[in-house]
């Protein structure tokens, strides 16, 4: 039973702490979600910029080729021409720094260029027929004039990933990403095939870009404290980088690309894992994605954007905002808003108990008088202070005290009448007894039934059972150590009347030979009787020749000897005496009827092996599986 001291204060004080709970964690999940909203919003502008940037950087110079070829197709400039197209090189290479190398290569195997070194420096790179086939590097000075020779070295362009990619290709597009040992950056190559007459290959213009600039851009980039952002190409390998390292590495004194996952910033890395895990590859990715993953336990949205262009530019930018970086005020407002909330509760649950106190000690002063009633030392004084109460407490005290006291009056006189009835009542069974006790017919009974069971148990115990076991037809003629040889296969058993030797369903283990007595046969399930036996007569030969449970109750009419032998015992004794085991197999044709309704269990336990034989003459199966099972010459002739 439910108390009202403990239902009340629970009452009153779980919807207070339902309430304030629910109201915290609803706060917090809102906030959350406002943060993880504000930083998906945050990575896709970050990423949108990066694209926009990078767009705007590789745009530059295909179209400085469009307006070069605007130039040659309007007749203004002639790019076989070399000593005309170096001022206009120069001239271009000197508008923005992220432009390294402009030049222009020809079929013969003629090439122009003008080249910004490292130390900002101006270089111009020509082999055409003035320089014997050789390639001569000259130093430019501030206004584009050649100052001295620096280097002579032989060279074909035509020869060149740059000019061969362009001439496959038959259109703008780019290089691949590569590292340019000449600045030691990072570089690639806008490259356009010029035609002539149409469809006649004259040269290839080129301009190379370094991608140095857009790891300066990413790296002023304000995002947040942790935050990171790359790109990279279609391996894998690092384009630009906002972290604090460079895109490549040396190997053997040779410079390799770097892949993102062997960054040496762990949250890039980590990254590119992940994608790696999710996608296989970036290839896999074919439009703007987000995705979470867990780092050192802290949550990181990533937002992967491809970036292309109608030059093959296949590139993926990679924004990473771990959701930290703005969970933080979020958390110290959080801890600030569960102490207040904290104390809220305790305030509120202190407030709760007391009520639920003011309300319910009246009531379990009249609890307590209701014991006081059931214990029968009820005392109406004791509702004194609550019957004095002007609410409705008060007056349900009133009436309970009124009604107690009559209760109380009532329970005390029922009591007294009670008591008289059950002396009466003792007084009456007394007498009953004492009456059938003074009976001599009923005592001289008794006194008889216990003389005859003394007498029967005792003479049982004392008899010889030699001479039970030579009363039986099947042992008359046994000599006298036959007799001791069977007394040692099996044991004597004595039964008193009504008592159960077997049962059906239960294991058959014994074989038994009624000495003395009768017993009956019947099926409990139906309650059907089957027969009665009696001296001389077996049991027990069915279930124990075929390992199945008991298909009868045997009990006892009167008090009965019994010698039982178990499945050894029995079959020593029928190897001993094959006229025995005659006997029994001729007694087994009374149970046809009932091996015939057995076969589906006999099928269940893989005893039927012979299932033809069985439904031809099931007797002739028996008495096979006796010989078969205790060793013994086939009664089956």
């Amino acid at each position: 039973m439910v108390s009202i001291r403990k239902i009340v204060p629970t009452v009153i004080v779980l919807p207070i702490v339902v309430s304030v709970g629910l109201t915290g964690w609803l706060s917090f999940r809102s906030t959350q979600q406002s943060v993880n909203e504000l930083v998906t919003r945050l990575g896709e502008e970050i990423s949108d910029r990066v694209e926009t940037e990078v767009k705007s950087y590789v745009t530059a110079p295909h179209l400085f080729h469009q307006m070069t070829l605007a130039s040659v197709g309007a007749g203004e400039l002639n790019l076989d021409n070399f000593t005309e197209l170096q001022p206009y090189f120069w001239y271009h290479s000197t508008i923005t720094d992220s432009w390294d190398y402009i030049y222009y290569a020809n079929q013969q195997g003629d090439i122009l260029g003008v080249q910004n070194d490292a130390n900002s420096k101006s270089l111009l790179v020509i082999k055409d027929p003035t320089t014997a086939q050789v390639r001569e590097t000259y130093e430019l000075n501030d206004r584009g004039d050649r100052l001295g020779l620096i280097s002579q070295s032989p060279s074909d362009p035509r020869v060149r990933p740059w000019y061969q990619k362009a001439v496959e290709v038959g259109e703008p597009t780019w290089s691949s990403v590569y590292f340019d040992v000449f600045n030691s950056v990072l570089t690639i190559t806008a490259i356009t095939p010029v035609y002539q007459n149409g469809n006649q290959l004259q040269g290839v213009l080129a301009v190379d870009i370094s991608l140095t600039h857009l790891s300066e851009w990413l790296r002023e980039l304000t995002i947040s404290p942790t935050a990171e952002v790359f790109i990279v190409d279609r391996a894998g390998e690092i384009v630009a980088t906002s972290a604090a390292e460079d895109p490549f590495v040396m190997e053997n004194d040779e410079p390799q690309r770097r892949a993102a996952i062997a960054s040496t910033n762990p949250i890039i890395q980590a990254t590119a894992q992940e994608v790696m895990e999710r996608f296989s590859s970036f290839e896999g990715i074919n439009r703007e994605t987000t995705l979470k993953f867990n780092l050192d336990g802290k949550s990181q949205l990533v937002i992967v954007n491809p970036i292309e262009d109608e030059r093959r530019l296949d590139w993926w930018i990679v924004a990473v905002v771990p959701e930290a970086d703005f969970m933080g005020p979020v958390q110290a407002q959080t801890r600030v808003t569960i102490i207040l909330l904290a104390i809220a509760l305790v305030v509120a649950i202190f407030l709760g108990i007391a009520i639920a106190r003011w309300l319910i000690r009246p009531i379990l002063r009249l609890s307590a008088a209701a014991q006081d009633i059931e214990a029968e030392h009820f005392k109406p004084e004791n509702l004194a202070d609550v019957t004095r109460r002007n609410d409705e407490v008060g007056q349900l005290a009133r009436v309970f005290q009124d009604m107690a006291s009559r209760i109380y009056a009532r329970e005390q006189g029922m009591k007294q009448q009670l008591q008289q009835l059950k002396s009466e009542s003792d007084k009456a069974k007394k007498a009953i007894m004492l009456s059938q006790l003074t009976e001599s017919d009923y005592l001289q009974e008794l006194l008889v039934r216990s003389r005859k069971a003394r007498s029967k148990a005792d003479k049982y115990q004392h008899i010889n059972l030699a001479d039970l076991l030579r009363k039986v037809s099947y042992f008359q003629n046994f000599s006298d150590a036959e007799i001791q040889k069977l007394i040692d296969l099996g044991y004597r058993k004595i039964l008193y009347p009504l008592e159960f030797v077997c049962r059906e369903d239960e294991p058959g283990d014994a074989f038994y030979i009624i000495l003395e007595g009768t017993v009956e046969i019947y099926v409990e399930k139906i309650d059907k009787f089957l027969t009665k036996l009696g001296s001389g007569a077996f049991f027990g030969e069915l279930s124990l020749l075929l390992g199945i449970p008991r298909t009868a109750t045997v009990r006892t009419c009167e008090d009965t000897v019994l010698f039982v032998l178990d499945r050894e015992g029995l079959q020593k004794l029928l190897r001993n005496y094959q006229d025995m085991a005659e006997q029994i197999a001729e007694a087994l044709h009374e149970h046809k009827a009932e091996l015939e309704s057995r076969k589906e269990l006999l099928q269940k336990m893989g005893l039927l092996d012979d299932e033809d034989s069985f439904d031809r003459n099931p007797m002739t199966w028996i008495k096979n599986r006796m010989a078969t099972l205790f060793g013994l010459q086939s009664t089956h002739s």
